[in-house]
C-alpha cells in the first residue's frame, strides 16, 4: 500500500537560453539605449518634446489624485 507511483509530466517545457546581448531591445537587463522614447542620435526638437510630455503627463497625474482625494473628503463630510 506504501508504494508510490511517479507520473510523468506532460507538458514538460525547456529552459530558454539566457542571452544577454538584447539589452538593447529591451530594459530587463540593466542597460538601456532607447529609454522613454528617447534614441542616441535623436533630435534636440524629439527629445524636448519628450521630456514635456511625461512632464505633462504627471502633472495631470497628480492633478487629478488630487483632486479625487479632494473630491472624496468633500463626500464624506
Amino acid at each position: 500500500m506504501s508504494e508510490k507511483t511517479i507520473i510523468p509530466l506532460l507538458n514538460k517545457k525547456e529552459p530558454e537560453p539566457q542571452n544577454n546581448d538584447n539589452a538593447c531591445t529591451s530594459c530587463g537587463a540593466g542597460g538601456c539605449c532607447g529609454g522613454f522614447g528617447i534614441k542616441a542620435g535623436s533630435e534636440k526638437e524629439v527629445v524636448f518634446r519628450n521630456i514635456f510630455l511625461y512632464m505633462a503627463m504627471g502633472i495631470i497625474m497628480f492633478t487629478v489624485a488630487y483632486l479625487i482625494t479632494r473630491i472624496m473628503t468633500w463626500v464624506n463630510g
